[in-house]
């Protein structure tokens, strides 16, 4: 209860960060998936759609918070439900994917090293250089547990930025007592 406005009474935050923590994951990795199964996974531009399905989320999670707390929201309560909601997604997001790679379909993982061998023998360098990058690539990168990795990472550095901007944009502070 605030003590400043005795009428206000504050919603617990939990219960939507791990609703849309699941479904946000839940949502992405289908996408993931449809990328996986129609080699689409490394268009640049098919990828964006992920980031999108993420942020239109995260907005009608916060509008709906926002609407169950008396139609008001903090910057900071914006900012620890979007950054907690990234953290959460992008691990169960990851985990989902790393297995997925790991006991399901790893044609991707190969094809991913393939296109980068393409990638690095288009672009000039000498087999000597090639070597060294592919066998990062190919022993940490390439594999479910980098893509594990820096799915959260990316996942998390993403959220937190768009966290942030979303939690600007739709904070409503709550009124002042008389």
């Amino acid at each position: 209860m605030n003590v400043n406005n005795p009428e206000a009474v504050s919603v617990s935050k939990w219960p939507i960060i791990w609703k849309f923590s699941f479904i946000i994951a839940g949502c992405t990795f289908a996408y993931t998936l449809v990328l996986y199964l129609t080699g689409l996974y490394a268009s640049f531009g098919m990828g964006l759609l992920s980031l999108v399905i993420t942020i239109v989320l995260l907005v009608v999670c916060l509008r709906k918070y926002r609407s169950l707390n008396n139609n008001s929201m903090t910057f900071g309560t914006a900012a620890v439900i979007g950054i907690l909601i990234s953290i959460i997604a992008s691990a169960i997001h990851s985990a989902l994917n790393a297995v997925y790679l790991a006991f399901i379909d790893d044609s991707t993982l190969i094809a991913m090293t393939e296109t980068t061998m393409r990638a690095l023998e288009d672009s000039g360098m000498n087999g000597d250089q090639i070597e060294m990058i592919m066998g990062l690539y190919k022993n940490f990168l390439f594999t479910p547990i980098g893509i594990f990795v820096t799915g959260i990472i990316s996942g998390v550095i993403g959220g937190v930025i768009i966290s942030l901007i979303l939690a600007a944009i739709l904070k409503k502070d709550p009124p002042l007592a008389a």
